[in-house]
């Protein structure tokens, strides 16, 4: 499921640029177009503008050696600074200007297209998940299965084959913890409960389904286990934990 909403967030992505890239030619089209009757006809404007800018450079050129043989410093040390900086803008105006005119695609427009497709990146790539996927399968997974291990319930395992007035078979509670941790369960208390007939599983308040689960887990080894509540004498040995396996008469054979 994970890799289906993946796969759809990198498709969406690809049809966003796309449809961005189609609509940036269809304007940057419609541009050139109007780009070009303009320049069609101001062809006459174009020549007697550039006259006039080869005669301004000429007469820039000349006016320094006139004030020179005059004994002045001439316009530009007049002027000074500012002149300079007027000179200096005025000359990359008219550069961004040649290289609006030559590049098919407008330099602004590019600015703004590259802004755009890197901002709807980040809300894709955020919105669907893909730039975190990594890490909460690394540093996120660790982190979320910390509270679930501590959240597990903790199984009591007891010895419940002893006879009236008698001694259970030893290693019975020893075997079936093993069979408790086998089916990925948290073992706690091992110990003896008195004389018990059939097998079961006690709950405490609340863990009545967990209780299920456990019996269901080890029908395999123990066959058909009673889940029943908890009972103040079995509660009393099983250390606190949230369920109880009690392995009784009927099971007594799994320490041989």
């Amino acid at each position: 499921m994970d890799l289906l909403k993946e796969i759809g967030a990198i498709l969406g992505f690809v049809a966003f640029g796309g449809l961005a890239v189609l609509v940036f030619m269809t304007f940057q089209q419609a541009r050139h177009l109007r780009r070009l009757r303009e320049w069609a006809g101001r062809a006459p404007e174009r020549a007697a503008a550039e006259e006039e800018r080869s005669a301004v450079s000429a007469g820039e050129a000349t006016m320094p050696a006139i004030g020179a043989n005059a004994g002045g410093e001439g316009p530009e040390t007049a002027s000074g600074e500012p002149g300079r900086m007027a000179r200096m803008r005025g000359e990359a105006a008219f550069r961004y200007e040649e290289l609006e005119n030559r590049s098919p695609v407008s330099p602004l427009v590019l600015g703004l297209g590259v802004l755009a497709l890197v901002v709807a990146a980040v809300i894709l790539t955020g919105g669907f998940g893909l730039l975190d996927g990594s890490d909460e399968s690394g540093a996120g997974s660790s982190t979320a299965t910390q509270p679930a291990e501590a959240a597990q319930p903790e199984v009591a395992v007891l010895n419940g084959t002893a006879p009236e007035g008698g001694v259970g078979v030893p290693g019975t509670a020893k075997a079936a913890s093993v069979f408790v941790k086998d089916a990925d369960w948290k073992v706690g208390e091992v110990g003896d409960a008195g004389s018990f007939p059939t097998s079961s599983v006690m709950f405490e308040d609340g863990f009545k389904s967990d209780a299920k689960q456990l019996a269901s887990d080890l029908s395999e080894q123990l066959g058909d286990l009673d889940v029943v509540p908890i009972t103040s004498e079995v509660s009393d040995v099983a250390g606190g934990a949230d369920l109880a396996l009690v392995v009784g008469q009927d099971d007594q054979g799994i320490a041989g």
